[in-house]
C-alpha cells in the first residue's frame, strides 16, 4: 500500500491485523519506491493513493498493468469526482476506493482475496466501478 496518510495506515494495519490472512506492507509515496516493491514483493493486490511523488496515478497504473498485468490495483483517496473515477477504472484500476466511505468493504474483499485481476471487477458501494 502506497498511502501518506499515517492515520490511514494505522487504521487499514489494525483492521487488516484482525483479519489474519493479509500481509500488508507500506511503502512512501514515491512512485518509485512502489515500482521496486512490487517488483521485490510480488504481491497480488496494491493499493495506491491519489498523491503520488515522481508518476502522476494515470501513468503508474499504466505501468503496474504492463508489468503486472495479474495483480489487482486498487486506488485510494477521498472524495472522488465521477471523472477521476472512470479515468483510474479505464486506465486498469480495479477498484476505487474512497477512504471516506465504509472500509468494511475494503477490509472484506482483501481479506477474501475477491479483488478481481480483471480492471474494474468490482461494484460495491465503497469501492465505486
Amino acid at each position: 500500500m502506497a498511502e501518506d496518510m499515517e492515520s490511514v495506515r494505522e487504521h487499514l494495519g489494525a483492521l487488516l491485523d484482525e483479519v489474519g490472512n493479509v500481509e500488508l506492507r507500506f511503502v512512501g509515496q514515491d512512485a518509485a519506491l512502489l515500482l521496486q516493491a512490487i517488483a521485490d514483493w510480488q504481491p497480488d493486490t496494491v493499493i495506491i493513493d491519489t498523491r503520488m511523488r515522481g508518476m502522476m496515478v494515470l501513468g503508474l497504473l499504466q505501468e503496474c498493468r504492463e508489468q503486472w498485468p495479474q495483480m489487482a490495483v486498487v486506488v485510494s483517496g477521498v472524495f472522488f469526482e465521477q471523472y477521476y473515477r472512470t479515468a483510474f477504472l479505464r486506465a486498469g484500476a480495479n477498484a476505487v476506493f474512497d477512504k471516506a466511505g465504509d472500509w468494511s468493504e475494503l477490509i472484506a474483499l482483501l481479506a477474501n482475496r475477491q479483488v478481481q485481476t480483471a480492471p474494474a471487477a468490482v461494484d460495491v458501494p465503497a469501492l465505486v466501478r
